[in-house]
C-alpha cells in the first residue's frame, strides 16, 4: 500500500519526522502563540479557507465525484466521515484537553491575542486534542490518494492535508500536538478503510463497483480503465 502510493507517504513520513523535532524543541504553544499574536489579515483569510477543505461540503464534493468513477468509493469516503467523527469525538473525550484559548499562558498575552473575527468559536473547552479537522483532512486526502491511479497526485493531496492542519495553528484553534497526533490517526483510518475493502476485490458484475456512466452497460465492457 505505501510503496504505491510514495507521493504521498514520502512527504507525509518527512513532516512527521521535522514535527517530532519541533515538538521536542519547543514549547506546546510556542507556534500557536506566535500566530495569534501576529496576525496578517491576507493569511487569516487564506488560511480560513483552507481549513474548510477538511470539513464535511468537502467529504459531500467527493462522494458525489466518485459516483462517477466508483460507487464504492463514494460510499466508503462517507464511511469515512462517520469513522472521523466518532474516533475524533471519542479520543477529545477521552483525552480532555483545553484548546489554545483556554490555558493559562494565553491569560498573559490577553492584550496582545487577536482572534479572527467572525471565526473563532468556542465550542468546547477541552476538544484539543486530537485535531479533528486534520484528521478528517489526512483521512480523506490519504484514501482518494489510494484509491485513484494516477498516484502522483498524491503529493498534491499531501499538501492539501498538511495545510489544513497548519491552518489549526494560525486559526489558533489546535496546537503543533494536535495536528501531529490528527494526521497520524487521519491516515490510519484511511489505510484501515482501504484495506478492509479491499478484502473484496472488484467485479464487474456487482453494482457496487459501477458507476452512474456505465450503470446500464453490460457487465463484460466495465474493466479498471473507467477507474481514475
Amino acid at each position: 500500500m505505501i510503496k504505491k502510493n510514495l507521493y504521498f507517504f514520502v512527504p507525509f513520513i518527512i513532516a512527521l519526522i521535522i514535527g517530532a523535532y519541533l515538538l521536542f524543541t519547543y514549547e506546546k504553544g510556542t507556534f500557536v502563540l506566535y500566530f495569534a499574536t501576529e496576525r496578517k489579515p491576507v493569511i487569516d483569510q487564506i488560511f480560513v479557507f483552507i481549513t474548510r477543505l477538511g470539513e464535511e461540503k468537502v467529504y459531500a464534493a467527493m462522494a458525489i465525484i466518485f459516483l462517477f468513477i466508483r460507487f464504492r468509493y463514494s460510499l466508503l469516503i462517507g464511511l469515512l466521515g462517520v469513522l472521523n467523527l466518532v474516533i475524533s469525538l471519542g479520543l477529545k473525550s477521552f483525552f480532555g484537553m483545553p484548546r489554545p484559548g483556554f490555558v493559562y499562558w494565553m491569560k498573559e498575552y490577553d492584550g496582545e491575542i487577536s482572534y479572527i473575527p467572525d471565526f473563532y468559536v468556542s465550542v468546547s473547552q477541552t476538544s484539543s486534542f486530537p485535531s479533528g479537522h486534520t484528521l478528517s483532512a489526512f483521512s480523506l486526502y490519504c484514501f482518494v490518494t489510494l484509491v485513484i491511479k494516477k498516484k502522483a497526485w498524491g503529493l498534491l493531496f499531501f499538501t492539501v492535508a498538511l495545510l489544513v492542519g497548519i491552518s489549526r495553528i494560525i486559526l489558533t484553534q489546535h496546537f503543533l500536538m494536535d495536528v501531529y497526533a490528527g494526521s497520524i490517526c487521519g491516515v490510519l483510518v484511511a489505510m484501515g478503510v482501504y484495506g478492509l475493502q479491499s478484502l473484496l476485490p472488484p467485479s464487474p458484475t456487482r453494482l457496487l463497483d459501477k458507476n452512474l456512466l456505465n450503470i446500464k452497460k453490460s457487465d463484460n465492457v466495465i474493466s479498471d480503465s473507467e477507474v481514475v
